[in-house]
Formats: C-alpha cells, sequence, structure tokens
C-alpha cells in the first residue's frame, strides 16, 4: 500500500519493517479500531493491553544533545516498526508551508534525517531540517518502547518520531513564541503524519514530546514557566491536528552540566512536582560524556533514549504517576537530619563505581556522596556522615547542630572552576553529581554478550572468542556468575578490551558477560529545606 502525501508514486524501501508477527507497517499495530481504551479483548476474553493509537507519535526537541552533538552513530538498524517522516522531493524538502514535499514513512534508524540541500533559514543555520548531528535518543527511546510492550503484551508498538531540536539554542528559541523553525516544523511532521495514517486507515496521535535541553538557559529564572507554558502549547495544537482527546505529556531530563542549584535543571525537577502532564526523568551526570564534557558518544545518547522509552511506557502506556528519585521532605533533630524520597524501584542505594564529589573543593561536603548543606544564612555545613536509613530516607549527620532551617541539596553544587556555566564538568567529579540511586533491574533491548579472558585480582579484561563490544562502552553493566555486584566498564581502550570497576575475584577463566546500559534511576538535582 503507498502511503504518500503530495507528489509522486515512488514508495521507500520497506526493507526491514516486518513487524515481529510478519506484518509490515502499512498493515498495522495494537489498536486497529482506534480505542484509546488500555484493555482490548483477546481471543479467550481476558483483557490484553493495547497502544493509545495505532501509530504512535513523539516529538523530541531541545538542544544539542537533544540532535547528537559529538555522536557517531551505533542504531542502523531498525529491529521492530519504529519510523520517521522522510521527504523524498524536490529541494529543499520539508518545506513548513508550500514546497512540492512528497512525504511517506521509512524505518527509524540514526542519523535521524538526511541532510538537505537549499537556501535559506534551516538550510544554513542548523534548524530544521538539517539539525541532526549524530544518533539522537529517539532510536534507544522508540525501541525499547517496542520490546517493552512486546514482552508484555506479545504485540507490536509502532512510534513514528519527529526530531525538531536545534543546537545551542534557548527554550525561547524552540517553543512556540519564538518564531524559529523548531515549533511550527513539529506541527507541519503532525499534519504530514496525521495524512499518512488516514491514507493507510490507521489511527494516529501522540503520546509525548522529550525535551533535551537546559544548558542555554542554565541562569533563566523563568525556565520553569516556560516549559509549563511549551507543553500547554503542544497540548493544544497537537489536539487540534490528530483530534485526540488523549493528552500529551512532556517528558524531560535534567541537564547536569551548568548552574543547578537555582537553574533550569532544579526548576525542571519542581515543574514535574507541580504540573502532573510534565515528567522529570533525571539528571544526565550518571552517563558517559564525549571528551568535551558537555555531550555524549553515540551509546550515551542510546541509554539516554532507553530511559525515556521506559518512562514512557509507564506513564503513557501503563497509565502509571510515575516519579524519580526525589526528595519528598527532611525532618532535623539535633544534628541529623532524614530526608525522604520518591523511589521508583525501592530500595535506595549507593553507586559506590561514581567517583565522589567534592573531595577537593566544597570539602565541608566530602562526606556527603552528593548531598549539600547550607544553614539559614546559606553558610556550608559541614556534613560528618550520610547513610541510606530505609529503602526511601537518607540521614545526614552533621558535624553540629545549628540553628535553625537547613538547606539540603542534592548534587546541586559543583567543584569546577566556574560556577556560571562556561565550566564543563559533565561526568567528572568535579561536576554536579551524587552516588544515590534506586534498584531498577530494567536490561535494555540491546543487550549484549561478549565473551571474556579475567585474570584473578584484575579490573581489566580482553574479549575472546571474535567477539566484540560493539553497542556499549564506558558506564555500562556487565554481569556474569561470580562476577562482582554493580560491575561498571570504567575505560574503554578498544572494542576487545576494557577495564571495568573491580577487580576479578576468582581463579584466571574464560567468562561470558552480559553487558547493558545502566538504568537505574539516580537523585535529581534538588534541594530541601527542615522544619
Amino acid at each position: 500500500m503507498c502511503v504518500h502525501v503530495g507528489c509522486g508514486d515512488d514508495e521507500p524501501s520497506r526493507e526491514g519493517r516486518d513487524t515481529p508477527d510478519g506484518s509490515t507497517l502499512q498493515d498495522g499495530g495494537p489498536g486497529d479500531d482506534g480505542s484509546m481504551s488500555t484493555d482490548d479483548a483477546s481471543p479467550d476474553g481476558s483483557a490484553t493491553e493495547s497502544a493509545p493509537f495505532d501509530w504512535v507519535g513523539i516529538i523530541g526537541t531541545g538542544q544539542s544533545l537533544s540532535v547528537g552533538a559529538t555522536a557517531g552513530v551505533v542504531s542502523t538498524k531498525q529491529p521492530f516498526s519504529n519510523g520517521r517522516l522522510i521527504d523524498t522531493g524536490a529541494d529543499p524538502k520539508y518545506p513548513l508551508t508550500g514546497g512540492a514535499p512528497k512525504f511517506a514513512i521509512t524505518p527509524l534508524i540514526e542519523p535521524g534525517r538526511e541532510k538537505s540541500k537549499g537556501t535559506g533559514p534551516g538550510y544554513t543555520d542548523g534548524q530544521y531540517p538539517n539539525n541532526i548531528a549524530g544518533e539522537t535518543p529517539h532510536s534507544g527511546m522508540a525501541n525499547e518502547i517496542s520490546a517493552l510492550f512486546l514482552a508484555r503484551t506479545t504485540r507490536d508498538y509502532l512510534t513514528l518520531h519527529s526530531v525538531v531540536g536545534w543546537s545551542g539554542h534557548p527554550l525561547v528559541d524552540i517553543n512556540k513564541a519564538g518564531g524559529a523553525r523548531a515549533y511550527p516544523a513539529s506541527l507541519m511532521e503532525a499534519r504530514a503524519l496525521k495524512d499518512l495514517a488516514k491514507a493507510a486507515g490507521k489511527t494516529f496521535g501522540y503520546g509525548a514530546i522529550i525535551l533535551t535541553h537546559g544548558e542555554s538557559d542554565a541562569g533563566n529564572k523563568d525556565y520553569n514557566a516556560g516549559i509549563k507554558q511549551l507543553v500547554k502549547d503542544y497540548n493544544v495544537d497537537l489536539k487540534a491536528i490528530t483530534g485526540q482527546t488523549r493528552d500529551v505529556y512532556l517528558l524531560v531530563s535534567q541537564q547536569s552540566v551548568f548552574g543547578a542549584m537555582t537553574g533550569s535543571a532544579v526548576q525542571v525537577w519542581k515543574a514535574g512536582v507541580e504540573d502532573p502532564l510534565i515528567v522529570c526523568t533525571g539528571p544526565k551526570y550518571q552517563y558517559m560524556y564525549s571528551v568535551d564534557h558537555l555531550h555524549f558518544p553515540a551509546t550515551g545518547y542510546r541509554s539516554l533514549g532507553e530511559k525515556y522509552g521506559e518512562v514512557f511506557d509507564l506513564v503513557v502506556n501503563q497509565g502509571k504517576k510515575w516519579k524519580p528519585v526525589q526528595p519528598t521532605a527532611a525532618t532535623r533533630t539535633g544534628a541529623n537530619v532524614v530526608v525522604s524520597f520518591d523511589v521508583p524501584n525501592p530500595p535506595l542505594e549507593w553507586d559506590y563505581s561514581l567517583d565522589l564529589p567534592h573531595q577537593t573543593k566544597n570539602t565541608a561536603w566530602k562526606n556527603g556522596r552528593g548531598f549539600e548543606a547550607w544553614d539559614a544564612a546559606k553558610k556550608p555545613l559541614t556534613i560528618a556522615s550520610v547513610a541510606i536509613s530505609s529503602a526511601n530516607t537518607v540521614t545526614i549527620t552533621l558535624a553540629a547542630a545549628p540553628a535553625g532551617p537547613v538547606t539540603i541539596g542534592y548534587a546541586a553544587a559543583q567543584d569546577g572552576t566556574n560556577e556560571e556555566g562556561t565550566g564543563n564538568n559533565g561526568g567528572l567529579a568535579t561536576g554536579y553529581r551524587g552516588q544515590l540511586r534506586d534498584s531498577d533491574t530494567l536490561v535494555g533491548y540491546d543487550a549484549e554478550k561478549v565473551t571474556a579472558k579475567v585474570t584473578k585480582g584484575s579490573a581489566a579484561v580482553t574479549l575472546t572468542g571474535g567477539t566484540k563490544l560493539v553497542s556499549h562502552s564506558e558506564r555500562d553493566v556487565a554481569t556474569t556468575p561470580g562476577g562482582p555486584a554493580n560491575w561498571i566498564i570504567k575505560a574503554v581502550a578498544s572494542p576487545t578490551s576494557f577495564t571495568l570497576s573491580a577487580p576479578w575475584g576468582g581463579a584466571d577463566a574464560e567468562v561470558t558477560l552480559d553487558v547493558h546500559h545502566d538504568l537505574h534511576n539516580y537523585g535529581v538535582h534538588s534541594f530541601v529545606v527542615t522544619n
């Protein structure tokens, strides 16, 4: 079936588009009746979950991390039925209005869009449609959603992704009011996808927007209000296009490089607490960073995408009120402060593979594992120790009992030389970070097995049997029977040689390592004031 909209008759190749049950994209997916119900009747009369629409739209916006800056690509095959819009018409392609586009759906692989020729805005300044730099979070997100849904229902789940972010630009350049290309481009793609779905006899609507952003707005005190307006505008405009009544969520990750205490990172967390359509998916300090300590390599973007996918599946598909690892209250008794947390997957635990912050600067907090403390006059208070005191609480013991309320921050102060936002410390112990996380056991769809030679007392491994590390890298998890708990890849020398976070304790051996992204949920950049 041809699903083109616009001029021309040529249909792009559907290679790799087959779904697990042998159907193709045009043959549809779950929820063929267009119902928005989460339940559908199975042949045996039991209730089975269905997708909200046959084709589920997801918009990705933000700045450089939303478009894969500094990254190559690892997602070169589409293992499910996920797709994106393609324009095979004449240049300039993807016009916001007019032109002669020849739109169709093509498999979602990376990079997420071919470069277009032409002149004018969007073709010479890095805006949409020439905004894609490398691996975006979308392949990881799409494929994780499909894998989770398939495992739970044995049915396919098809998402269609629009990537409209603009590298290096603040919220005013990607929102509706700013008038640049990102926002209207997402609506143009929405109209095109709606037309393609209608031509194929399928229902189409949006599940979420993902926002990977905030560095350019690190000092913007109105960022909270800005992202609330963004999700409000998208809900109005997308519903008008698709006809859906179902709300569209905004899934947003915190930037973990600049101005965490008062800037966009903390405001993302607050917006998620205050607005039911905004979900803070967590920070980014736990990921592997590129050498610029601002962006990610391709494997980092895919790992971030898998976290977006996990949260999307819980919130959109399962209707759960998901919350990150975030403080809910703090109570002080003398020198002891007990902080309670929302914990998606209890209990809380420490990630000892992340180097401790505040070891050479801000040393009053060197024992805080990412926690910081200030008195009522905003003077730093020395932390003597911290301990996980229950499945959802941490007890912080101060060196002395202060007078008045205490502000407890988490990953809200950095040790880098510049606190004003021009020093990049992403992924470093001098940056905004901490060791607190939950016990999420999710293993992503792209886990891989390798055989390795391990040596007693050594953390170095060498791959054997012709195996290579293909789609994973530093900060990823490696497990094997008899191996240390929470084994993390610390450094990669080559695709066949890397160093783990702890030495092998057994006899020299050849083992099979299961390698996957670390999908624990880490404590958000935040602060809370005691009684």
